[in-house]
């Protein structure tokens, strides 16, 4: 008997609090981040900002292209901690010409709270836009782009 693919089964929770965050908008992508307990929800966004809810941590951030490379929200108040590695993720993507599109997303994971469920949200990330595109990937494609972000983007954030 084969073993349902765990990606398929998106937890109830996460269709929730996503209907709570945009009660206007339905998810066009709901992905899970492979070898990671990392999901993400989302939906377009014709405004071309990235508005990224983590249920579990109760946060909100709001960036765009602009503002992500300065790593503050399009309120220029800082990035979050937990929301450099997707901010950093999109704009390596759209430097390499991936393009990139706002998104309404809520993201949530079983990770542990702290560097490991940053780089989980990360591979998320990544992957979503790996989808969005049709574009091939590998879990170690993924964690070549959240190494280079993090090497890149969020390590230089804390300096």
């Amino acid at each position: 008997m084969e073993t349902p693919d765990p990606r398929s089964n998106p937890p109830l929770r996460l269709l929730v609090a996503f209907q709570q965050s945009f009660p206007d908008s339905l998810p066009d992508w709901v992905i899970c981040a492979p070898g990671r307990e990392m999901w993400i929800a989302a939906a377009a966004a014709r405004d071309g900002e990235f508005t990224l809810v983590a249920a579990d941590l109760e946060g909100r951030a709001t960036f765009n292209l602009q503002s992500a490379r300065v790593k503050r929200t399009v309120t220029q108040r800082p990035l979050p901690r937990w929301a450099r590695y997707p901010a950093g993720v999109t704009l390596l993507l759209a430097q390499a010409g991936v393009d990139v599109i706002g998104l309404r997303m809520v993201v949530m994971g079983d990770e542990p709270s702290g560097v490991r469920y940053d780089y989980a949200l990360g591979m998320a990330f990544a992957a979503l836009w790996h989808d969005l595109h049709s574009l091939p990937y590998t879990v170690d494609t993924l964690i070549d782009i959240v190494d280079r972000t993090r090497r890149d983007y969020v390590d230089e954030s804390l300096v």
